[in-house]
């Protein structure tokens, strides 16, 4: 079994825990996320690619303001909840490690990936596909886990900080959550480099702080929830053709 058809079989036994965790009002990740969409999504109807769409509620809130969208998952599982779930829409399974369906032809004026590049085992063919398929002023905005600081623990002593180890090395971890799956840690620098071989290049980033699950103002958080968010656990970025 390749490490692609591990990690798509993973998400499909974890496909009924995900749909009920992921996506809601109260997701910090989200949260975090919407700000810088929104900074690049276009108004009007633009044509969006939900890559690596899951039960579809991304691409199901784009289109209730408007946005023709599509998406693609390797979760056959996750996919035929998105149709359950949003049957107005078109939803695609395919193994994001092949590059796109053929028929999700766009052009695309935006192409989102919303926490599912770091859990894919290569990028290259995924990456030169999306920059074929955007339009002339197409944008793939999208967010990962920060590589700095994802897992890195935390640490008690005279003060808080993260122990940072290992940074620069490439690792594969298995995550609990949802019920367990793959993740490929990888730098930064690596992310840009594989843009840069795909033809697009970085115009923005952000490095939203954690935020607390709770909707509480930031003045009755805990400490330990105020110091948490001075280190950003994810970050987004938006990325064109050269």
């Amino acid at each position: 079994m390749t490490r692609s058809t591990s990690d798509i079989a993973a998400w499909d036994r974890s496909a009924r825990t995900y749909a009920a965790r992921v996506g809601g009002p109260d997701d910090s990740f989200r949260r975090r996320f919407e700000p810088f969409l929104d900074r690049w999504l276009p108004a009007g109807a633009p044509h969006v690619l939900d890559l690596g769409c899951g039960h579809g509620w991304l691409g199901g809130a784009l289109a209730e303001r408007g946005a023709r969208v599509v998406g693609v998952d390797g979760s056959a599982e996750l996919v035929a909840r998105a149709r359950t779930d949003h049957p107005s829409l078109r939803f695609e399974v395919g193994d994001l490690t092949a590059g796109l369906p053929r028929g999700l032809t766009g052009p695309f004026d935006v192409v989102l990936s919303h926490m599912v590049l770091m859990d894919l085992p290569v990028l290259d063919r995924l990456l030169a596909d999306v920059a074929a398929r955007l339009s002339d002023d197409g944008v793939l905005v999208a967010s990962v886990l920060h590589p700095a600081f994802f897992r890195q623990q935390p640490v008690y002593d005279d003060e808080r900080h993260r122990r940072v180890t290992g940074y620069l090395e490439h690792e594969e971890w298995w995550i609990d959550d949802f019920g367990g799956h793959r993740h490929y840690h990888r730098p930064l620098a690596w992310y840009v480099q594989r843009l840069r071989d795909a033809g697009l290049a970085l115009v923005d980033m952000d490095e939203p702080p954690a935020l607390p699950h709770h909707r509480a103002p930031k003045h009755e958080w805990t400490d330990d929830e105020r110091w948490f968010a001075t280190i950003p656990t994810m970050l987004s970025f938006a990325a064109r053709r050269r």
